[in-house]
């Protein structure tokens, strides 16, 4: 039996440390943060119960999208969003669409071969769904900068990713290194398991 190559080495491992819970530096990304604006689209189709997935609804959020050894991954923070102190994150990594694909981790050439996936699911009201992200107008292939724009992702349990939205990337940040965890969430919107346990 043959050596597997180093890319299906890679992939195997960091699939395996999303499902169990980012061990290993899953999402420990070296890229710049860049302030950002999550736009939702006022058509969007979303689940319901949660205060932060609103057609037409507009947050301010702290991005940084860098390389991961064979991956990338993005992490996200839409500050204060249910109050003083009480963030919404979201952790995703390159990865494919649709179901058991988005549960893979998957190298990526640069930030726009690949969707990102949050790889495992969140309860939105009472609805089960995984996250995702799609380049769109990026102007650089090794780093996000100003002005660039993303399409933000949902799909249900079982189901192919949508358009609901824009992450739309501003100026750097220079406010320091932020801390990005899977259980940063509230307003009907929450990590379930291993996504809980993701950091960044």
């Amino acid at each position: 039996m043959g050596i597997l190559p180093r890319s299906a080495t890679a992939t195997i491992r960091s699939s395996v440390a999303a499902l169990l819970g980012g061990v290993g530096g899953l999402f420990d990304g070296t890229g710049p943060v860049h302030k950002a604006t999550l736009a939702l689209d006022a058509d969007a189709d979303l689940p319901g119960g949660s205060a932060l997935l609103v057609p037409g609804a507009q947050a301010a959020a702290l991005v940084r999208l860098g390389p991961v050894e064979d991956h990338y991954s993005v992490c996200i923070k839409i500050p204060h969003a249910y109050g003083p102190g009480r963030d919404q994150d979201l952790l995703l990594a390159s990865s494919a669409d649709g179901i058991p694909f988005h549960h893979a981790v998957l190298p990526a050439e640069n930030i726009s071969s690949r969707v990102y996936s949050s790889l495992w699911l969140y309860l939105a009201g009472i609805e089960p769904v995984a996250f995702g992200l799609a380049a769109d107008r990026v102007a650089r292939p090794d780093q996000l900068t100003d002005g660039d724009r993303l399409r933000v992702l949902i799909s249900s349990a079982v189901g192919r990713f949508r358009p609901i939205g824009d992450l739309v990337i501003g100026d750097l940040y220079d406010g320091g290194a932020p801390e990005f965890a899977g259980s940063n969430s509230g307003g009907g919107l929450r990590a379930l398991p291993p996504a809980l346990f993701y950091r960044g």
